[in-house]
């Protein structure tokens, strides 16, 4: 017997390429081919990092399902014929009863995206799509309340190494311990490298990744591997050594079992981790009171260099990895409204074992991928 598929769980599907009606298949084939970019035979999206286009392609999927479970999927159709005013008031309609404000935007600015790279010989005016999305990242900014969730960097490696210390200090190995320890250092290692995108840090692998040196580790990504498209590599601070360490050593065996692969993070059963944004954004609102998602990360680093030395703000650009300074402008505009503080380094070290607190017994359902 056909197990039945939850309402809900089938309205968030994203549809997969190869359930694509053929026509939006073929054009998303020749908008991706590397093609000749002096006679203009490049694909528009050819140039879109590998997570970029995973996050478009799935964007798409997810209005193509929308229109899908609706009825209003006709593949005959122009994909541009299928994008009208009525049908995206319904899609925003939708998915405001199932994710929150700034996913909502997400979704458009990615059928946006797809629409103008797949059909740009289309004679259409997407003005009136354009305008929605940027009206919805205006909700999405102002309902993600940033300010009211940020921490200091130091705050939050303090808390991560005093998490990991407990949990050692505990010295009972199970389900919980294992998955909570791994749970805090991805923490550590975000906030200590905030160079690291969230796909970076999915995808790290020991030995090609994460490298081993006589002093400590170091991250290492190829241009193709970074949103930016530029290679970049950056030691992990000393204060992480030791937890990178055990958790190498001890912990991600017995994560592993019997399992092989190089991926640094894994779930119980010894397979790669997957559902990393969820499991920070529990791990830091257990911390914190609030969520902290990963990209979030990136605006605590800045806006705690910004605090500790605002004339040396120039070197968030570098951190960060911004090709943009007016990107790295902006923390220091946020960091004036907040009590300064001490360097960014210094504070980690100074307030990493200001989190002693003792350990919780009760298991949060959903921590323990």
């Amino acid at each position: 017997m056909t197990e039945m598929v939850p309402l809900d769980k089938l309205r968030r599907r994203c549809l997969p390429v190869d359930e694509w009606p053929e026509a939006d298949r073929l054009a998303w084939e020749e908008a991706t081919l590397p093609g000749d970019l002096l006679d203009g035979t490049v694909g528009l999206a050819f140039h879109w990092s590998p997570q970029t286009r995973r996050k478009r392609r799935k964007g798409y999927g997810r209005w193509l399902n929308f229109l899908s479970t609706a009825g209003l999927l006709d593949p005959a159709d122009h994909l541009a014929d299928r994008i009208t005013p009525k049908r995206i008031e319904a899609y925003v309609e939708e998915l405001r009863s199932l994710v929150q404000s700034w996913t909502v935007y997400g979704r458009l600015e990615d059928l946006r995206a797809m629409a103008t790279t797949m059909a740009p010989d289309r004679d259409w005016d997407w003005d009136w799509l354009r305008q929605i999305v940027r009206r919805l990242e205006a909700l999405g900014r102002d309902s993600r309340n940033k300010f009211m969730r940020m921490q200091t960097a130091g705050d939050i490696a303090g808390w991560a190494t005093t998490e990991m210390d407990c949990i050692v200090a505990e010295d009972r190995w199970d389900k919980r311990t294992l998955t909570e320890y791994r749970n805090a250092l991805m923490v550590g290692l975000l906030i200590a490298c905030p160079t690291m995108r969230l796909g970076n840090l999915r995808m790290i692998e020991t030995g090609q990744h994460l490298v081993l040196l006589t002093e400590g580790y170091r991250l290492d990504f190829a241009a193709s591997e970074t949103k930016t498209r530029r290679p970049w590599s950056i030691p992990v601070p000393a204060f992480l050594t030791p937890y990178l360490d055990l958790y190498l050593s001890s912990v991600r065996p017995m994560l592993l079992k019997e399992n092989e692969t190089s991926r640094l993070w894994l779930n119980y059963k010894g397979d790669p981790l997957s559902k990393i944004y969820d499991l920070i954004c529990k791990t830091t609102e257990r911390a914190f009171g609030k969520p902290i998602n990963p990209h979030l990360f990136r605006d605590c680093a800045a806006t705690t260099v910004a605090l500790e030395d605002p004339e040396y703000i120039g070197i968030a650009a570098s951190i960060l990895g911004h090709t943009d300074p007016r990107t790295t402008e902006e923390h220091y505009i946020r960091a004036n409204s907040i009590a300064a503080g001490r360097k960014l380094r210094k504070s980690i070290d100074k307030l990493k074992g200001a989190h002693r607190r003792p350990r919780r017994k009760k298991q949060t359902s959903g921590e323990t991928e």
